[in-house]
């Protein structure tokens, strides 16, 4: 995993390196200070030096053999229409959690039970874009920042494996741990002040320690959706 998380560091360097020297878009449909979009140009031009977006996005990963749905939320100021900074936050949003299977020691039953995961994670989102006021242009996102997850027991529905209700709310196993995220996306500019966006990033937690959990559990790629409004 690590082989993983490194070469994709390395692929989001480069395509920026190449971009800035433009190898690979051309700002030629962005002259002036105008935002081009698909529903044409913006109506003034535009020369503030600061700007904010709110963004709703939601993405998909897989922690081991499970599907993982990770809606999301981030905001903050874009610097010179290039350079953003802000604050990022996503939970997995499959109901119930994620199971699996043998987590924990049921002492009563005296056998292996499952638990189902929950949590997220988030914290400071750094971002560059190159040619921003281009209908078409890429973004490099950076999450650097921490989460929380923990296994709750899985509810059984048949009577001789059913637990009192109050236990469900019990926490088996928990941790805090260190998140960093690189990713890369593509950007289109549907109007002045709206972005849709479709990104590929890979998160990294070398320190993440669940009960009976692999380490690299949450070590993954994710495909991720993004609307997002703003002064840009």
């Amino acid at each position: 995993m690590k082989t993983k998380f490194v070469l994709f560091l390395f692929l989001a360097c480069s395509l920026h390196l190449f971009a800035e020297k433009g190898l690979v878009f051309s700002d030629s449909a962005s002259s002036g200070y105008r935002i081009n979009s698909v529903f044409g140009k913006s109506n003034s031009e535009d020369k503030i030096s600061w700007g904010f977006f709110v963004e709703f996005n939601t993405a998909y990963t897989q922690f081991s053999h499970n599907n993982v749905f990770l809606p999301g939320l981030s905001v903050g100021l874009i610097v010179n229409h290039h350079w953003a900074v802000g604050l990022t936050a996503m939970f997995i949003g499959n109901p119930h959690g994620l199971h699996y299977h043998n987590i924990y020691y049921d002492s009563t039953a005296k056998k292996m039970r499952g638990a189902d995961l929950r949590g997220g994670y988030g914290g400071a989102l750094l971002e560059y874009t190159l040619f921003p006021k281009s209908r078409l242009h890429v973004s490099f996102p950076l999450i650097i920042g921490g989460g929380y997850m923990y296994y709750v027991p899985t509810r059984y529905n048949n009577a001789s494996g059913s637990l009192p209700p109050k236990y469900y709310r019990d926490i088996i196993s928990r941790d805090n741990f260190f998140v960093i995220e690189p990713g890369v996306r593509m950007e289109v500019n549907i109007a002045s002040i709206f972005r849709i966006g479709l990104g590929l990033s890979y998160r990294y937690s070398p320190d993440f320690k669940l009960l009976n959990t692999p380490t690299d559990l949450i070590n993954q790629f994710t495909a991720r959706l993004s609307l997002r409004l703003g002064k840009f």
